[in-house]
């Protein structure tokens, strides 16, 4: 082979020829069939999700203006809500979720008070004073802060020892001020359960968290043709002894050892509806656990709270 002229020691390189760096028939026939199929398959799929029900079910539901005022602050009381099942409220409620836990995780003390009725504006403070040689250490149950906090007249919240069948919850964390006459309230978190009885009939969740009188975040989901099924809402576990104040008058499956906390349920936008497909066989539906168990098959939102939470 001739030597190239600037350099005399090289050899010459032959021309390149494109064609050979193309496909041959058989690689055109192989690639063609993958495409193919890919394409298939990512019809069917978009096939099965624009037909799907959660994709794009919406009912427009009419609350009373009082409690579209009170969730929302508005006066329209007409709610353009997804229908259970939906993709997009299970992906808010899994958002809410994600900022109860961040807020547990930096509170002082957490309470859930138990309502039949919505909540008030002025029972969403942001600060609570405390009264006169009020030791807040010893508020180990809700009912103490019930009665001696947020609520003295009962006006909206109810009280429950043990488990709540109320439709209503209300959740507190609260937070250290820094002062010894009152206690920071970092943010409230509310579940509501309205049943609808116009058209479309149904029930109507919403849960929200304020920060004060603004809501923050929230996420809701309508179960059209259901009767509101869903609870408890919320289990207290007591202390075990509670030392001068007596024994708990609940049974020892609404106990705790060592620390109270509380079981809490919200509803499920991923399911078709409120109740729970699951009940043991070997409980009688008196037992505690027997209810517990049950709410295991209504819904994945499923939180173990501590009272009093470690710093």
């Amino acid at each position: 082979m001739p030597k190239s002229p600037q350099n005399p020691n090289s050899e010459r390189k032959p021309p390149k020829t494109f064609w050979r760096a193309g496909f041959t028939f058989v690689e055109i026939v192989v690639a063609i069939s993958i495409a193919a199929g890919v394409i298939m398959v990512s019809v069917l799929a978009y096939g099965t999700i624009s037909r799907s029900g959660p994709a794009r079910r919406q009912a427009n539901v009419r609350l009373t203006v009082t409690n579209a005022i009170n969730f929302y602050n508005s006066s329209n009381a007409v709610i353009a809500v997804s229908e259970a099942p939906s993709l997009a409220s299970a992906a808010m409620a899994e958002s809410m979720r994600e900022r109860l836990v961040r807020d547990i995780s930096t509170a002082s003390a957490v309470c859930c008070l138990a309502r039949n009725k919505p909540n008030i504006p002025g029972l969403r403070p942001t600060n609570i004073a405390l009264p006169t040689n009020f030791d807040i250490r010893g508020m180990v149950t809700p009912e103490n802060f019930r009665t001696n906090l947020i609520d003295r007249s009962g006006e909206v919240y109810v009280s429950y020892a043990g488990a709540t069948t109320a439709t209503n919850l209300s959740i507190y964390i609260l937070g250290s001020s820094g002062y010894s006459t009152n206690v920071l309230v970092r943010a409230i978190y509310e579940t509501d359960l309205v049943t609808v009885t116009n058209s479309p009939p149904g029930v109507y969740a919403t849960i929200r968290r304020y920060v004060g009188p603004t809501m923050t975040d929230y996420y809701h989901v309508f179960y059209p043709g259901q009767t509101n099924n869903f609870s408890p809402l919320a289990v207290f576990f007591e202390k075990e002894s509670l030392g001068d104040t007596g024994t708990p008058s609940v049974d020892r499956y609404r106990q705790a050892e060592n620390r109270p906390f509380y079981l809490v349920w919200w509803p499920d936008p991923s399911r078709d509806n409120l109740a729970s497909d699951y009940q043991p066989e070997s409980l009688t539906n008196s037992s505690p656990r027997f209810v517990y168990s049950g709410m295991a098959g209504a819904t994945s939102l499923f939180f173990v709270i501590p009272a009093f939470p470690p710093l």
